[in-house]
């Protein structure tokens, strides 16, 4: 049976510069839109978005509104590269219409956004980028004793908003699970890890579940869990949390749907 779910991930991204004593965080802003900002087009079309930005001070603000690439992986690594240099990039095809705007006291400002698709019949699948979000604050003042240095910390705190095109129904949504790994801790109970990677062309959303098996074919454990959007060439880490286990041999049998009409499925031995 077909299974479908939706949910929305943000991503925070924080920089720590050594200026000063205190720790002060430059830009009090958030985004309060979406932080994965999908639209489906043909190519030749265009459509436009808008990133909602609050200011929550008694202080006017100035936000920066830049662009990057945006790559994740399972081993926890993230990657924000030049805009447009990778294959799936989509920033080119977007305009911002402002590089920065000053949000004024308790406001909230509308930074729009125009998204035009090439007019190709070479594109398939999904292509993304970010548009980044970051508050842009006075520099911390510092004011050092003549006989002792000052040390200080000022925090930046950046907002990165996914913008996802979708080419109509167009790309392969297929999955690869790698790195299978059990594990069992006295205090916490069974553990099964695994990698799954997005090898085709379309990003969907993953619909993980597990079951597990005991050596006379009895069902001992299972667990589900939905994912956020993984995107062509990405991967993620995925852990599964079964309760404790007597010592043994199990059969687990992980499933995966990524919105295709069949379900895939992947069987491993594993020991406790």
């Amino acid at each position: 049976m077909r299974r479908s779910v939706s949910s929305a991930a943000s991503w925070l991204t924080t920089i720590v510069l050594a200026l000063g004593v205190s720790t002060t965080v430059r830009g009090q802003v958030s985004v309060l839109s979406s932080t994965v900002e999908e639209h489906t087009g043909a190519p030749g079309e265009s459509y436009t978005g808008r990133i909602a930005v609050s200011n929550t001070t008694a202080d006017s603000q100035a936000v920066r509104i830049y662009q990057t690439d945006y790559q994740f992986h399972a081993n926890g690594t993230s990657s924000f590269d030049q805009a447009g240099s990778t294959p799936r990039s989509n920033a080119h095809w977007i305009s911002l219409q402002s590089a920065q705007v000053v949000v004024g006291p308790h406001s909230i400002a509308s930074v729009p956004y125009t998204v035009v698709i090439p007019r190709t019949d070479s594109l398939r699948g999904t292509y993304w980028s970010v548009v980044m979000v970051e508050g842009v604050g006075a520099p911390t003042s510092l004011h050092a004793a003549a006989d002792r240095p000052q040390v200080g910390i000022s925090t930046v705190i950046r907002y990165a908003v996914q913008v996802a095109t979708h080419i109509g129904s167009t790309g392969t949504r297929t999955i690869h699970l790698s790195a299978p790994h059990a594990s069992q801790k006295p205090d916490s109970g069974a553990f099964i890890d695994v990698d799954v990677e997005n090898t085709g062309q379309r990003a969907y959303r993953p619909q993980l579940w597990i079951e597990l098996y005991d050596a006379q074919g009895k069902l001992r454990g299972s667990a589900k869990q939905s994912r956020g959007l993984l995107y062509p060439g990405t991967s993620l880490h995925q852990r599964f949390a079964l309760g404790a286990m007597p010592a043994g041999t199990y059969k687990a049998v992980i499933y995966a749907d990524t919105g295709e009409d069949s379900v895939y499925a992947a069987q491993y031995t594993v020991v406790f």
